[in-house]
């Protein structure tokens, strides 16, 4: 059977789609917008042609996002029959940043890790995807600093179920040729899907290749392409993988 997979920073629909606009619309990082609400729906237009979904900068209920979980909006717009959400960090009534994942398989169980790092507010959300063969299917946003991604990274590593196939897809604020990929890679015998010319960071004007999806290395050999799509600053990446019937 093929799985469509898609992972993305969707900034919690803020839609930044030029530098100046970071200025110029910094209001939205506090205040509600109905320009919002049409974004998400745009987002939630790609994301139904997916199997599992991992979203990174979701709002889960703060002001910004209308006090509404955006995680719930995007399963119904979507209509993805399973989801859950990882919330990490709580910045006053003004916003509640988490991760999610969408699935149109049942989630049999979850695990919500917190990453270490100079400081909180990063996670790992894992779900145990029911597949023939189970699927366990993680989510994270990784820290700015090279010596919290190797923290994190290295967290991951040892905390990741090792029964079943793994699956880790997210941004990384990394690239794929990074110590902190290549050590993930390697301790968990994980191909990264992702290369350097898959850049996703920033969308208007790709120079980073921050997004990645890592597999395991069972599955045998895959590639990951980069979505054209400027819903975001993030632009999505997506690949299929053909899992065992």
């Amino acid at each position: 059977m093929q799985l469509k997979i898609l992972t993305w920073n969707i900034q919690a629909g803020i839609g930044t789609q030029a530098v100046h606009q970071y200025a110029s619309q910094a209001y939205r990082q506090v205040l509600h917008t109905p320009a919002k609400k049409r974004t998400l729906k745009q987002i939630a237009h790609v994301l139904k042609d997916y199997d599992l979904v991992a979203l990174q900068e979701v709002d889960l209920g703060g002001r910004r996002s209308n006090f509404q979980n955006q995680a719930d909006l995007l399963q119904s717009y979507a209509k993805f029959p399973h989801t859950v959400a990882q919330e990490n960090r709580v910045v006053g009534r003004v916003s509640r940043h988490g991760n999610a994942i969408f699935s149109k398989h049942p989630i049999l169980e979850t695990q919500d890790l917190k990453l270490p790092g100079s400081r909180s507010g990063r996670g790992v959300l894992i779900a145990k995807i029911d597949l023939p063969t189970p699927v366990y299917f993680a989510n994270t946003h990784l820290s700015l600093g090279l010596a919290d991604q190797n923290l994190q990274t290295g967290f991951i590593s040892e905390n990741a179920p090792i029964d079943g196939i793994l699956i880790i897809a997210g941004d990384m604020n990394c690239g794929s040729n990074s110590i902190p990929m290549k050590s993930l890679s390697t301790e968990r015998k994980l191909n990264i899907l992702t290369e350097p010319h898959d850049k996703s960071y920033p969308s208007w004007k790709p120079r980073k290749d921050f997004d990645h999806i890592l597999t395991d290395e069972k599955l045998g050999p895959a590639k990951a392409n980069v979505v054209d799509s400027f819903l975001s600053d993030h632009r999505p990446v997506q690949t299929t993988l053909n899992l065992k019937s």
